[in-house]
């Protein structure tokens, strides 16, 4: 698992189990079946109306995304990959790389240079990788989008489950047995709701939106690398131009 992702949710839940365990009432009290039902039922079936079946399908992948540890090639590293690649194909040609290239792990790299292993001229190597950029762009914000509504509709649905806690406590002020159970409603749909939306839903928005960020960069670096290959740049260029990107993301 990523470290930082098992911090954040250890110490974050943690802490409130912490805050629970010293208020000295244990933890039964912050039980409750309406507002469970209310909050995380009602999260799931706002949810689902609001996405694609075929894009909440891909939640729990995304979820695995988020928590693991993904193998990303440094920067430096992928820039100095593809100066290699580059002095190899102006040295021996561009079928010298070919089988290195099929042993690459990375997708779009390893698509990127297949591509020009073919032959492929810069001016349709560039927008057909751009395009595939593009949707990969959409599909990540999709999911980055579904954990942000999450954790939106889970904070709407504490206040939906706190206003009929307060309806049913008003109307039954006579009976003083029903003022607690609707008392806790309203107070521990509010509580679910934050803590889905905090611990749950915004942790894997922001580690999902950081992970994209680090990918598309590195894409661009693959997209501009390959297509000033493809267009027999010398090395001097590729290698200036390509470190300019990694100064503009370091600053």
């Amino acid at each position: 698992m990523d470290k930082s992702t098992l911090a954040g949710f250890g110490g974050g839940w943690g802490l409130v189990a912490l805050a629970i365990i010293l208020g000295g009432v244990g933890f039964g009290p912050y039980l409750d079946v309406p507002s469970v039902v209310i909050v995380f039922g009602g999260t799931i079936a706002v949810t689902a109306g609001q996405f694609e079946a075929s894009d909440l399908k891909r939640v729990g992948a995304s979820m695995k995304v988020a928590i693991n540890e993904v193998p990303v090639e440094p920067l430096p590293e992928l820039v100095e990959k593809i100066i290699f690649y580059a002095t190899e194909i102006k040295k021996h040609g561009v079928m010298q790389i070919e089988q290195k290239v099929m042993e690459e792990t990375n997708p779009f790299f390893k698509e990127g240079f297949q591509l020009l292993v073919d032959g492929t001229k810069p001016e349709v190597l560039e927008p057909l990788l751009e395009y595939k950029l593009e949707h990969m762009e959409k599909r990540h914000k999709t999911m980055i989008g579904i954990f942000g509504n999450i954790g939106g509709t889970a904070g709407a649905m504490g206040m939906i489950g706190t206003l009929v806690g307060l309806v049913a406590m008003l109307a039954n002020l006579s009976d003083p047995a029903a003022v607690g159970p609707a008392m806790a409603v309203a107070l521990l749909t509010t509580m679910y709701g934050a803590l889905v939306g905090t611990l749950i839903a915004g942790i894997f928005e922001s580690k999902l939106e950081q992970k994209h960020n680090k990918e598309m960069v590195a894409c661009e670096v693959i997209i501009k690398g390959t297509t000033m290959i493809a267009a027999e740049e010398s090395i001097g260029n590729i290698k200036m131009q390509l470190n300019a990107i990694l100064t503009e993301v370091e600053e």
